[in-house]
């Protein structure tokens, strides 16, 4: 399941890096200390989407909007009732209704590209390091992280026939994105993936990566696009 959440136009200047006041918006719409918080994210939600930058801020001349999705009907309702109930977004935006996006899966390949760049942390000695498209065998790692990530999910899904590929193309890059103080190393690209129907949808609806409640990892299909502007 997919929403769209849009908001009217800014009537102040909205920073570059507000992810944070984003995270923390979702949060007080699904209500203090809710389930949802801290623990294995069933869902993802898209940074801000809309703006256009200069000198240092974004500004959302035709309103902005936030993706989200998930495979938990009862989470996404909570959401908007949520949303409802506090319709005073950031940089005095306001809710302004909500759209429901479908997108189409079928076995074999299908086309994706991130709406917001997804990042994945690896365990080092000395803590941890992002896996970044800069990164020798890039591919070999994420279709390893997404196999493990699917299984934890569900054990029971095909993913004999699961393969990743990351092809090139110019929008390609890696993105620094600060939340809370610490900065992201975050891949915007395009994405293949072969699997069956189930897990293409799953993919879709829980996003790639970490932190994907907390806007990273946001796919659509390439074919769609359309419905992302």
């Amino acid at each position: 399941m997919r929403i769209k959440i849009n908001f009217t136009r800014n009537t102040e200047n909205i920073d570059i890096q507000n992810q944070s006041m984003v995270n923390s918006y979702i949060h007080t719409c699904l209500g203090r200390n809710n389930k949802y918080h801290d623990s294995m994210s069933n869902y993802c939600i898209s940074n801000l989407q809309g703006g256009k930058y200069s000198n240092g801020v974004l500004n959302f001349e035709n309103g902005g909007y936030i993706i989200v999705s998930s495979i938990d009907a009862e989470f996404i309702n909570t959401l908007i009732i949520g949303v409802l109930n506090n319709p005073n977004f950031i940089g005095g935006m306001r809710f302004s209704g909500i759209d429901h996006i479908e997108e189409r899966f079928h076995n074999g390949w299908n086309y994706f590209a991130t709406l917001s760049p997804f990042i994945i942390k690896e365990r080092t000695k000395n803590g941890y390091e992002f896996l970044t498209l800069n990164d020798n065998e890039f591919e070999v790692k994420l279709k390893q992280y997404l196999i493990n990530k699917l299984t934890k999910f569900d054990e029971t899904l095909d993913l004999s026939d699961f393969d990743i590929k990351v092809p090139n193309h110019p929008s390609h890059k890696v993105k620094k994105i600060m939340v809370k103080n610490v900065i992201n190393h975050a891949n915007q690209c395009h994405v293949s993936v072969h699997t069956n129907y189930e897990v293409a949808k799953l993919l879709y609806e829980i996003g790639l990566g970490q932190s994907t409640g907390s806007g990273f990892g946001v796919i659509y299909k390439t074919e769609n696009r359309r419905l992302y502007r």
